[in-house]
């Protein structure tokens, strides 16, 4: 009788922190955003003030973006927190970081992803209208050249 009520409190304590896990797993990335074959998930904005002493009032989005069916392409990108929004790409070239606007938008393979994030493909955010405060969450509207438009909600974080 004892080793029996010991391995279901045992079973029991196991269940509960897998749980805990999984819920606090669930609240440090944001639930994804799926449109049709395509997956938009972890989008986050960089903490940025409006009004910085550096003179450049920008931010910058990072996600992932998933295809489970045909290929697509992130043709533009929009939110009511900038003034402008661009897609751009870091690049090093011979040790010398540089950062360039993506004219013909981001590709998304056929059953693949891309990763935006920082030294990579991200979302440059120029002209904030408001600071970007952590825990915050910021709308930001993509535009897929097969799947349309796609809303998706970004946190806010350090990095």
């Amino acid at each position: 009788m004892i080793r029996f009520n010991r391995f279901f409190r045992t079973l029991f304590l196991l269940t509960a922190a897998v749980l805990a896990l999984a819920a606090c797993g669930s609240a440090a990335n944001p639930t994804a955003t799926t449109m049709g074959a395509l997956t938009i998930s972890n989008a986050w904005v960089r903490a940025a003030e409006a009004a910085s002493s550096s003179g450049m009032n920008t931010g910058a989005s990072y996600m992932t973006i998933s295809s489970s069916g045909g290929a697509d392409r992130l043709l533009s990108m929009r939110t009511d927190v900038a003034e402008t929004v661009e897609l751009h790409s870091s690049m090093n070239d011979g040790g010398v970081m540089s950062m360039n606007p993506v004219e013909d938008g981001i590709a998304i393979p056929a059953g693949g992803s891309i990763e935006m994030k920082p030294g990579g493909f991200h979302v440059m955010l120029i002209g904030l209208k408001k600071d970007l405060r952590v825990g915050d969450t910021v709308d930001l509207q993509l535009t897929f050249e097969q799947a349309g438009e796609v809303a998706v909600k970004a946190s806010v974080r350090e990095r």
